[in-house]
């Protein structure tokens, strides 16, 4: 995936996220893709990978917004 480099400068706030459902509602928060990429780890005959995506906020956009997770609800309660 190709990032346009000239639009890298109006990005204030940049996010990596691994859950797809998370990815999503930022993207639908106005989030921009920058880019993506895959991790591997464990064993050598027994891998694990994670696509990893990177998300950027676009400083037209204003404050950057960040969707609830799906534990803030549980988190909240240890606070």
């Amino acid at each position: 995936m190709e990032v346009n480099q000239n639009n890298l400068q109006d990005i204030i706030e940049v996010f990596q996220e691994t859950d797809i459902e998370m990815v999503n509602k930022y993207l639908n928060l106005g989030w921009t893709l920058l880019s993506l990429h895959t991790t591997d780890y464990g064993h050598t005959v027994e891998r694990h990978q994670n696509t990893v995506f990177t998300l950027g906020w676009n400083k037209i956009n204003g404050n950057s917004q960040k969707p609830k997770g799906k534990y803030d609800d549980i988190a909240s309660k240890f606070v």
